[in-house]
This record gives structure tokens, sequence and C-alpha cells, in this order.
């Protein structure tokens, strides 16, 4: 994952229910009945085969996972359909450093294949994250302008994804930019990892509350709150000491229904051993939550 004319929004938390409405109609229904109803999928979990990716996630309980980059689309939609599985994200990148802007090899192929399966294209910016360079905002809208016709085309939305030292690398830089764009079927992605290691924003709430018509997609994991790297800010759900059901609890509260993320980049050992202990823990996070929500 380390690699390297405008029109007004939807109005209401409608807009972040859309994903959770495709899951169901394809038969996705969250498994956490006495939870949260939002659907939940794991991510970045080992350099492994699409069929072992989806093996893993159907047997620990997940309802689908994310693919990265524009590769092998049929066979990873082979797979996870096998699983009865959703693949909730495909995330993409565009590189708009040095002047130029740079598109992956087969997006709009890739694209096109996702078609009527609710899957929402993620798009992380990359370039410098001090400026960008001149034209950097501008190469970014035209960007995400030309994502979101080509999502448009095959029925899907787009999430702007922050990633730290990316051009957009905070929640509050994913939140503008969709803001400007102004597409109606393009919104915002919450990162815990990488809001911590580009520092939490203290204007969290208010941001919050101004993303959630279009807040696509919220991913989570165990960290430090004074984590500095990514061994101590990507750690299996339930350690660390950041206290994710309270952070859980507020996007919720305010009015968010669509899927988590269980973020598992760089983890050491079997994901089998991490998933079954992320999972235990986000059913523990997920009712906590939903008992104070309720």
């Amino acid at each position: 994952m380390l690699l390297t004319s405008r029109r007004g929004f939807v109005k209401g938390a409608a807009a972040s229910c859309i994903v959770g409405a495709d899951i169901k109609a394809r038969g996705f229904e969250s498994r956490s009945a006495s939870g949260l109803p939002n659907p939940i999928f794991a991510y970045e979990f080992g350099d492994i085969s699409a069929m072992q990716q989806a093996s893993f996630a159907r047997e620990y309980g997940f309802e689908g996972t994310v693919f990265d980059h524009a590769l092998q689309i049929p066979e990873r939609l082979r797979a996870l359909d096998e699983a009865h599985l959703q693949l909730f994200f495909l995330w993409l990148t565009v590189d708009i450093s040095n002047g130029q802007t740079k598109y992956e090899p087969d997006m709009e192929a890739a694209i096109e294949a996702l078609k009527g399966r609710g899957t929402v294209v993620w798009v992380a910016i990359q370039g410098d994250s001090a400026g960008g360079g001149a034209g950097a905002e501008e190469r970014t809208l035209q960007a995400v302008d030309r994502i979101s016709d080509l999502a448009s085309r095959s029925n899907l939305r787009v999430a702007l994804y922050p990633h730290y030292g990316f051009y957009l690398a905070r929640f509050r830089d994913v939140v503008r930019v969709a803001g400007r764009v102004g597409r109606s079927n393009v919104g915002a992605t919450f990162n815990l990892c990488h809001e911590l290691r580009s520092g939490f924003d203290p204007e969290f709430h208010q941001l919050l509350d101004s993303a959630i018509p279009r807040l696509y997609g919220v991913t989570v994991n165990g960290a430090d709150r004074q984590g500095r790297d990514w061994s101590t800010l990507i750690q299996p759900l339930g350690r660390g000491d950041y206290d994710v059901t309270g952070l859980v609890r507020t996007i919720t509260k305010a009015g968010y229904r669509g899927p988590f993320g269980i973020q598992c980049y760089g983890l050491k050992g079997d994901p089998g051993v991490y998933l079954k202990q992320s999972m235990a823990a986000w059913r523990a996070v997920s009712m906590r939550a939903a008992q104070v929500n309720s």
C-alpha cells in the first residue's frame, strides 16, 4: 500500500448508507447482530493470492475485503464470488508530482469491470504532502473529476483515501478536495493509522460532522496513541492503548452507516492469528459502541 461541471452533493446521511444497501442487495448481511449494523472487512494481510485472501476473510467472519491496484481483476472477482464475499474497495493511485498526472495502467478497464458490484473506487493521490508542487491542487481536482466520470459509467462511487506522506495525507485533505470537486459520487475516507501518523486533527469532530453525508469508508486497527512508526500505529485490533471503541462510537453516533475496515498492513506472522484476534476485538468494540448509541 505504501507505493508510490461541478455538481452538488447528495444531502443527509443517506449517502453514507449506500454501501451498506448495495451489500445487502447482494446478500452480504452484517454478521454482528448484537452490535453495530455496519459491514466489516479486512485488508492488507500479506502477499497472498486472491483465493487465499478470500478464504481468510470468509473463515474469520469478515464480509469482504479490498484489493490494491488495477491488477488481475477477473481472477480476484471470481475468488470473492466463489467465497460469497464483497469487494468493498479497489485501491488505486494517481501520482501528481513533478508537474504531471500519472494514472495506473488499466485503471479504466478495472473500473468498468466493477460495474454493478457496489464497490467503491478508493483513490490515493501521491505527491509531496508539503505542497505537491505548482498546480498540484488543480491536477488533483482534474484527476478526481476524470475518475468520477469513469465510476459514474459503472454506477460506482469514489472515495478519496488519505495516506501519510501523500499529497492527500489527512482526513482534512480528502474532505477539502471532495468538497471542491463537488461531484455527487465523490466522497472521503477516514483512516486511523494515517491520521495518527500525520497528526490527529484537533478539529476532527467538526470535520466529521461536515463529512458524514460523503463519508464512504472508515478504517481502524490497534494503535498506540503516541506511536511514531507503522509497527506501533498498525497493530491487530485489540492491542495498543488507542481508544478505538470511543472513535467508532463517535463516528457512528454522528450518523455513519457505511463499512468499517480492519487495516492489517505490515502485520507479522500468520494472518489467521491476527485476523481471528481482530474480529473478536471488533465484535467487542461493535457491541459496546452499539449499546452506547442505542
